[in-house]
């Protein structure tokens, strides 16, 4: 009898164990910090997300569309800015479809190498106006 109470105590025990350690890894994936900003303006619109690092942002999507029929390519960027106040611009994502047109780009990422503070998406229209979203601040700085 005695054998069987601590067999089943054991098995409880590992029971507990197997769901400490999932609900330990669900929180995890859960806790992961996101951000998200829009920009727009006469002839453009873009969005985008992204997963804050302590030194960037990476899994980032965007996309920019064409809201004006005017012959001007339209485009996005995204204006990183370090904790010391350094600003720095990431590569142009150019939408040249037309009127109408969206382009978008998955898997970015950007890694300052040094703390980063905040993040804002730009759009632009080739030859005119450039519209900021207000800066995102990275909850992990």
């Amino acid at each position: 009898m005695k054998s069987r109470i601590g067999r089943n105590l054991r098995r409880m025990g590992a029971v507990t164990a197997a769901a400490s350690v999932a609900l330990l890894g669900f929180t995890g994936v859960a806790s992961a910090a996101s951000g998200e900003a829009y920009a727009s303006g006469e002839g453009v619109f873009g969005s985008a997300n992204w997963v804050w690092t302590k030194s960037g942002f990476k899994d980032g999507n965007a996309a920019v569309r064409d809201t004006k029929c005017d012959a001007h390519e339209v485009f996005l960027f995204f204006e990183v800015k370090r904790t010391t106040g350094q600003v720095y611009q990431t590569p142009h994502r150019v939408n040249g479809g037309g009127c109408g047109s969206t382009s978008s780009w998955g898997g970015l990422g950007y890694d300052a190498g040094y703390y980063v503070g905040a993040v804002r998406v730009v759009t632009c229209v080739d030859g005119g106006s450039c519209f900021r979203s207000t800066y995102q601040d990275n909850p992990l700085t």
